[in-house]
């Protein structure tokens, strides 16, 4: 569903066209701004702040998420209180923050990456792998495969 928004845009009465990015366990947007400027934008799941995706927390991304909130009929936000790990893997910054929930005899881990956005579920199979749950970049192809692999052997230390 798109929904239009009025902000300022540059000093000047504008709008945008918001759209819900299909994602159950964190809101997110796609803002098209009438500038032609377009960006997603989300909720950080700990503190309720909004953010603009690899600009973090902007002026822009506090105003649209207060219009986002008037449409909505719930905005109340309940927080997650996440784990962060980060350390240097294979040459590179691995930086993530993880939640586990228990579900039926489950125990699954939702995984935000270093901007506090939603990436996947992990959960831990019979046979001692991990299956990836609700994942587009899955069907995708785009999984970076060197982060999970860093991400699975710190949640074999969690789940022990």
């Amino acid at each position: 569903m798109t929904e239009m928004i009025h902000l300022p845009i540059d000093g000047i009465d504008g709008f945008a066209w918001v759209s819900e990015i299909g994602q159950r366990n964190q809101h997110i947007y796609r803002v098209m701004f009438s500038n032609e400027y377009h960006n997603v934008f989300y909720k950080d799941v700990e503190t309720g702040e909004w953010i603009e995706e690899d600009l973090g927390y902007t002026e822009l991304a506090q105003h649209v998420g207060s219009r986002i909130n008037s449409l909505r009929d719930n905005p109340i936000h309940v927080p997650k209180l996440l784990i962060w790990h980060c350390r240097i893997y294979n040459g590179r910054e691995v930086c993530f923050g993880f939640t586990s929930v228990l579900e039926d005899d489950k125990k699954l881990y939702e995984i935000y990456d270093s901007h506090k956005k939603f990436l996947y579920t992990l959960v831990e199979d019979d046979e001692n792998g991990w299956e990836i749950l609700g994942n587009l970049n899955l069907i995708n192809g785009n999984i970076d495969h060197e982060f999970l692999e860093e991400v699975v052997a710190t949640l074999s230390i969690y789940s022990e």
